[in-house]
């Protein structure tokens, strides 16, 4: 009984500060109508899904992130997860149906567009706009649920519903999507099963957000039947299982790229196993130190540059080392360039710079 007021306390709180109005019957109608007509799978739902995977694939694979936003804006896949929530808070089973189903036509569409996309552009590298995606952290988790819950609540109040273009670009369903299927392309399966991770943790709690939003709005049936509300009740359990299952994994990643930092270079870097190798063997030449390590840009993706501080001439032994390490790693077309700056003493203004010996470019 007082669990019970203290419901209706916090009902009439939430009234009076008008967060979360009740729905009358004309609106729910027309929320229930708007995001079942939003939810089919139709023909303009399949063509704008497909015009916006090949945007974010385009996008992706050209590092473009102003065509990855406007695929966003494109995309329709947010509506159905959205009426996913309103259809587990209502025991909707029809317009549960429906929104399932034509998410998962969607996953189909994005993944097999992706691998054509990556088909027909071999040979580029992956891009970092495509790696990204393979690399959700636990503020992806969150990010996912306020969108959803901004979306729903923009739903449920008309007057706002200009605020969904925004919530489209936060949360970000097709591009990691179609990242899932060019990684597949490419046979990048950790890279492919992070960007589909980051997809699935996106797909939850957008659901999760907007049902809760639902609910609160006071839009669940009454008279649902027993066995329906136990089985919407079972499955937004298991969703927030999965949320919380998720949270492992996505927080590891949070912490591992804090100490990893977060910058993106213009340039590619090396593997790490490279990278230590060719520290390793410069740590073993005496009077020479790297400065940096790190594959070329876009223009030339197959050269490796190393820069070397040395206060000696450096021997040719460490250069033909170093090719040698390059292509092992790499392979034999990799074109290897050793830059080396030689540090020298300060000296008095009134005696004469030695002349500067420069040691071989091995190119």
């Amino acid at each position: 009984m007082g669990i019970k007021k203290e419901r209706m306390k916090l009902s009439h709180v939430l009234d009076y500060l008008e967060l979360f109005p009740e729905l009358d019957e004309e609106e729910r109608i027309q929320l229930e109508d708007q995001l079942k007509e939003g939810s089919s799978w139709s023909m303009n739902f399949g063509v704008m899904l497909g015009c916006s995977v090949l945007l974010a694939g385009l996008g992706l694979l050209q590092n473009s992130v102003a065509v990855i936003i406007g695929a966003m804006l494109v995309a329709p896949l947010m509506t159905p997860l959205i009426a996913t929530g309103l259809g587990l808070v209502q025991g909707n089973f029809e317009l549960l149906t429906t929104a399932v189903k034509s998410m998962w036509r969607g996953v189909a569409v994005g993944l097999g567009l992706g691998i054509l996309l990556r088909v027909l552009t071999p040979g580029n590298e992956l891009t970092t706009e495509v790696t990204a995606r393979g690399s959700a952290n636990i503020l992806d988790l969150f990010i996912a649920f306020f969108a959803g819950a901004a979306a729903a609540y923009a739903m449920a109040r008309p007057k706002m519903s200009g605020a969904l273009p925004g919530v489209a670009i936060a949360v970000a369903l097709v591009p990691p999507l179609t990242a899932s299927g060019i990684a597949i392309g490419s046979q990048d399966w950790m890279i492919a099963l992070g960007a589909f991770i980051l997809f699935l943790t996106n797909m939850v709690m957008i659901t999760l957000g907007s049902a809760m939003v639902f609910r609160v709005h006071g839009l669940k049936t009454k008279d649902m039947d027993a066995s329906l509300a136990l089985s919407m009740k079972r499955i937004l359990t298991g969703l927030v299982g999965l949320g919380v299952v998720a949270m492992a994994p996505l927080g590891y990643r949070l912490i591992e790229q804090v100490k990893q930092g977060q910058a993106k270079p213009a340039a590619f870097p090396l593997a790490e196993d490279l990278w230590y190798a060719v520290n390793e063997r410069v740590d073993a030449e005496k009077g020479v130190e790297l400065m940096r390590a790190l594959r070329a840009g876009v223009e030339r993706p197959g050269d490796v540059y190393i820069f070397l501080l040395a206060d000696r001439p450096v021997r040719q032994a460490l250069l033909d080392d170093l090719d040698v390490l390059v292509t092992t790693h790499m392979g034999d077309e990799t074109v290897s360039v050793v830059r080396v700056a030689q540090s020298a003493p300060v000296i008095a203004m009134k005696e004469a710079p030695p002349r500067a010996m420069v040691p071989e470019v091995k190119e």
